[in-house]
């Protein structure tokens, strides 16, 4: 629905900059993507391989860092789409990372789109499967570089939120 409504804002000859949201670091701690077993494990179960490559976006934190960069550069970004995400993180790497923040031991499950659907109330499952499934294939962004984006925010003198600096902060929240 976000591709539709930059498409039809470009039909309408707005001047425009579209800022492209990542996956949402609070998917982990909101929706507990990040959940803990019976065993005391959290486990990360997704309908993917680790070659996955999820873009982390910390919503709250980044998302007015990437429209000032897009302000302050306004006649270079014009007309294009601004890549919101710290770096591409693999299953494997969100939990190596969680492992060493938290110090909470954690592991990644590569479970089948039936099992995933499972958990997931009706109505949002197929939706839910969908919007992580195109993670590996064709990849979020196509897997474009994220190079761009982030030089835009350090022209301005700003970083994005990386997984680790979103742990520190949310580390009660695991």
């Amino acid at each position: 629905m976000k591709a539709d409504v930059e498409r039809y804002i470009r039909t309408k000859g707005i001047p425009s900059t579209f800022v492209l949201p990542g996956y949402f670091m609070t998917n982990f701690t909101a929706f507990q993507m990040l959940k803990k077993g019976e065993d005391g494990v959290f486990n990360l179960c997704y309908p993917v391989s680790d070659r996955a490559a999820f873009p982390l976006f910390d919503a709250q934190a980044d998302t007015g860092k990437y429209v000032i960069a897009a302000v302050k550069n306004r006649t270079q970004v014009l007309g294009k789409q601004i890549l919101a995400a710290a770096d591409y993180y693999t299953p494997t790497r969100i939990i190596s990372e969680f492992e060493e923040i938290t110090g909470k031991q954690g592991k990644f499950i590569s479970i089948d789109s039936e099992t995933y659907k499972s958990f997931l109330p009706g109505p949002m499952a197929d939706e839910m499967l969908e919007n992580h499934l195109f993670i590996e294939e064709p990849g979020y962004y196509a897997g474009r570089s994220l190079e761009e984006s982030r030089q835009l925010l350090t022209s301005v003198g700003l970083q994005p939120t990386t997984w680790k600096a979103f742990l520190m902060k949310n580390k009660d929240s695991f």
